[in-house]
């Protein structure tokens, strides 16, 4: 009997944010962060441990930077304050 054939590498679950999904970063942590920084998702990136990893970037930042899931939030037109943006179809 081969041991090698029985065993089966650990499945990585898959990422929630999706490659030019915008997303925030969650408030805590060290830095000082505006809580209104809007990133977009860049790259999906391997796990580090057991956290999944993410390359984001603020447009008005000249550089990326990486993060782990546990500290991103999605975004949608609901809670970012701004529900001038959403147009509802129009009636036909």
């Amino acid at each position: 009997m081969n041991i090698h054939r029985r065993y089966k590498a650990p499945e990585t679950p898959p990422h929630r944010f999706a490659i030019g999904q915008q997303v925030r970063l969650r408030s805590g942590g060290g830095a000082m962060m505006k809580t209104t920084a809007i990133f977009e998702v860049l790259a999906t990136l391997p796990p580090l441990g057991r956290s999944l990893q993410y390359r984001i970037r603020d447009a008005e930042e000249k550089y990326e930077r990486v993060t782990t899931e546990d500290n991103l939030e999605a975004i949608d037109i609901w809670s970012s304050g701004d529900r001038n943006s959403f147009k509802a179809p129009a009636d036909a």
